[in-house]
């Protein structure tokens, strides 16, 4: 029997991590080996067990559970399936005003589209044998699906965070797509891969946590003024904040994974507290990690200094906090106001279209 994603992750992935951070690329073993797991196949894996990939994969490796995340975020935001995708939203002019900054345009010629333009911080754009790209079309923003090859060209960025995960520049020029979604609904479409995207990072923030945590272990037995670390109530309450957000974001990502496979789409608001809470206990979990480990916890090129950096990219990647916070807010407002939406506030999509104030 082949070996399943999750076992080659297992396997590989702990020797692997140091080096994708140093090299800031996976290397070609380890993008086929991942491949040939079955890591890409979103849609024959499904909702849950994706996510549960990017869970595990992120106890060590952020940036390859963030290949993988999104790549399926593409797969099960559009429905395909067959390579390795790269979501090209983000322009060089800014990232959270799409509509305002949207400069890529689309040609379409009969079955074909050309299409020309920059993307910047765009996942897996090294590694991408296909690229969703927002562009303007002939009725507005509309997605299409460009295969790598003549016409497209991927720089990775040499970011402090998330590297190897294949964030990149990626310029277009004339390059041959179809389109894929309906003509002038692009940013609204777009929104259905980036939700996937927003609640993985839900799952990155668990997987952050818990390699954190498997770090600190075994430093709760060292002894400090002759009693155990693990003794001390300051540290217990530590681990036990760690705890509460832990099971709760647990709580939230697994049902919310669940509805996305009944439904066939993640609910928004589902994605945006997921990526705003992922965030938040990734990024407390290294703060904890690093005062539990004490002067080694400052040590480059180890699992907490990896994990540390990563758990800052949530904060800002798939919408910075503070637009998230914007539709979260906007969504308490009309609920406490009582003029939202019977039975809830899931009334619209985040807003991707303005800027954060």
């Amino acid at each position: 029997m082949p070996e399943g994603a999750a076992e080659y992750i297992l396997r590989t992935l702990p020797g692997a991590a140091d080096d994708v951070d140093s090299r800031n690329a996976l290397s070609e073993d380890l993008l086929r080996g991942l491949e040939g797991a079955g890591a890409f196949r979103a849609l024959g894996l499904g909702v849950e067990e994706i996510y549960g990939l990017v869970r595990m994969a992120s106890k060590w490796s952020p940036a390859v559970a963030h290949v993988i995340a999104t790549s399926a975020s593409v797969s099960l935001g559009v429905g395909v399936e067959g390579g390795i995708y790269s979501l090209c939203v983000t322009e060089p002019g800014g990232g959270s005003d799409i509509r305002g900054n949207l400069r890529t345009v689309a040609e379409e010629v009969g079955g074909e589209a050309r299409v020309t333009g920059e993307k910047a911080f765009a996942s897996n754009g090294i590694y991408a044998t296909h690229f969703l790209v927002l562009a303007n079309g002939p009725q507005g923003p509309t997605l299409y699906m460009v295969g790598r090859g003549p016409g497209v060209r991927a720089e990775p960025l040499d970011l402090y965070t998330f590297r190897g995960s294949g964030v990149s520049r990626v310029v277009f020029e004339g390059a041959r797509g179809r389109r894929i979604g309906e003509p002038g609904r692009g940013i609204r479409e777009a929104l259905e891969a980036i939700n996937y995207e927003r609640l993985g990072y839900g799952y990155i923030g668990l997987g952050i946590m818990e390699g954190l945590m498997e770090e600190v272990g075994p430093r709760l037995s060292r002894r400090i003024f002759g009693t155990e670390l693990g003794d001390y109530q300051g540290v217990r309450w530590m681990l036990a904040e760690l705890e509460v957000r832990a099971r709760l974001l647990e709580s939230l990502v697994g049902a919310a994974a669940s509805r996305a496979a009944r439904e066939g789409r993640v609910d928004p608001l589902d994605a945006a507290v997921a990526k705003v809470a992922g965030a938040e206990l990734a990024q407390r979990a290294a703060w904890i990690a690093v005062q539990l480990m004490g002067g080694s916890g400052f040590s480059r090129g180890t699992r907490v200094d990896r994990l540390a950096r990563d758990s800052r990219m949530l904060d800002v990647g798939a919408g910075a906090r503070e637009v998230i916070y914007d539709y979260l807010g906007e969504r308490a407002v009309r609920r406490y106001r009582g003029s939202g939406a019977p039975g809830g506030i899931r009334t619209r999509d985040p807003p991707l279209t303005r800027r954060a104030h």
